[in-house]
């Protein structure tokens, strides 16, 4: 079997590709080659005749996987071993796609593997976040406190992501019904003007003209090929940005300094690399791991990044406050917060203040863009709706003054 590992080679960050019977095995031959392991993770072959574990690709939802670790969790706590706990959940699930995968954890468990290794075969479901505090619970032996943090963790993403959704809801409902309201004015209510205006045969005003063409170009076959073509224009530029990194961290960079939205975003990263790290830490974790599952844990490209230096710089002995604070990309306070914790020696309870902060300013971030947006689009409806309707009207009125 394959292995990826990342660790320190000579004091210098080194990262590659190991063959091994077991992860065991080849940590051991990295060791042997002077290489201390920081991160090492299992590589599957891909198969030509086989699709490689669509059970990743499972529709599960944030809720069930909470439900899932919630029941694990209690069942635990009531004296159930491992095993008999999946087996009862496998009997309780009612979700067909997450039945085989709680079937290839009870035969992987029945076979002598670890909970952790097992859940590492399906990263789409359970990220390094949750592998790594099962891991720290089965160290442990408390692997009910750990379940505990992971519910804490999945109910926190899941309440951001319930937040951004609601402040959504709203603006895109009102858009929806902005875009109805105009293409029917435009498709059925225009061209009835139209046909007054001929009849009469008037001079009519600019505006009047620009919403007649406007109206015949979304009668035409054009239309549909020029919304066809818009949006894979965009299609186009979200695989340009995808595949190039300097794009994609200019990008990225703007959306966490852009005006209102930059701080809805960085607040919602700063909250998760801070919740993510006390959670880790609190496991037992070691900093530079911690790092490297945060950093796989965010989808911003330049705080990736930027966490890849920090690492380095813990690798070569600096403070973590002093080298978040020297990329520039993260805020004062969770720098300041973090260099208390190293100050003191209670890093982790820090951790948790600063997660706490961050979630609460992007409960705020979130409704200070809810109701920012929501006015700025009932305007700009009002507007166009007003623009049509006096473009339409006009004539009308000339026509009036003339009879």
């Amino acid at each position: 079997m394959k292995y990826k590992w990342k660790g320190l080679n000579k004091n210098k960050f080194a990262e590659g590709e190991v063959e091994a019977d077991e992860k065991d095995d080849a940590i051991y031959m990295l060791k042997e080659q002077g290489i201390t392991v920081t991160t090492i993770e299992f590589l599957e072959k891909p198969r030509k005749k086989k699709a490689p574990r669509k059970r990743n690709n499972a529709k599960i939802t944030d809720k069930e996987l909470l439900l899932f670790t919630k029941k694990l969790g209690t069942m635990l706590r009531a004296g159930l071993s491992i095993v008999p706990a999946l087996e009862m959940l496998q009997a309780q699930n009612e979700n067909p796609s997450f039945t085989p995968i709680i079937e290839e954890l009870l035969l992987q468990i029945n076979a002598g593997v670890p909970l952790s290794q097992c859940l590492e075969r399906h990263p789409n479901l359970f990220d390094n976040v949750y592998v790594n505090l099962i891991k720290a619970g089965e160290v442990s032996g408390s692997l009910d406190t750990f379940l505990d943090r992971i519910i804490y963790s999945l109910e926190k993403s899941i309440k951001i992501k319930k937040a951004i959704k609601s402040a959504m809801m709203y603006p895109i409902i009102l858009l929806c019904v902005a875009f109805s309201v105009v293409g029917v004015m435009m498709v059925f209510v225009v061209p009835v003007f139209v046909e007054i205006f001929g009849e009469a045969g008037i001079e009519l005003p600019f505006a009047t003209k620009i919403v007649m063409q406007a109206s015949d170009f979304l009668r035409s076959w054009v239309a549909p090929v020029f919304f066809a073509a818009v949006f894979v224009f965009f299609k186009v530029i979200k695989k340009i940005l995808q595949s190039n990194d300097a794009l994609m961290m200019r990008f990225d960079k703007f959306l966490m300094t852009a005006p209102v939205v930059g701080k809805l975003v960085s607040d919602s990263i700063m909250a998760r690399i801070a919740m993510i790290l006390t959670n880790l830490i609190a496991g037992g974790v070691n900093l530079i791991e911690a790092l490297e599952i945060v950093k796989n844990s965010i989808s911003n490209l330049k705080i990736q990044v930027s966490l890849d230096k920090v690492k380095r710089d813990i690798f070569s002995g600096r403070q973590l406050s002093e080298s978040l604070r020297e990329t520039k990309d993260f805020p004062e306070t969770l720098c300041g917060f973090i260099a208390v914790g190293e100050e003191t020696g209670k890093l982790n309870e820090m951790l948790n203040t600063v997660a706490i902060y961050y979630e609460e300013e992007f409960d705020d971030s979130v409704d200070a863009f809810s109701q920012l947006l929501e006015p700025i689009m009932i305007v700009v409806l009002g507007v166009v709706i007003g623009f049509i309707l006096v473009a339409m009207y006009t004539p009308i009125f000339q026509m009036g003054t003339t009879i």
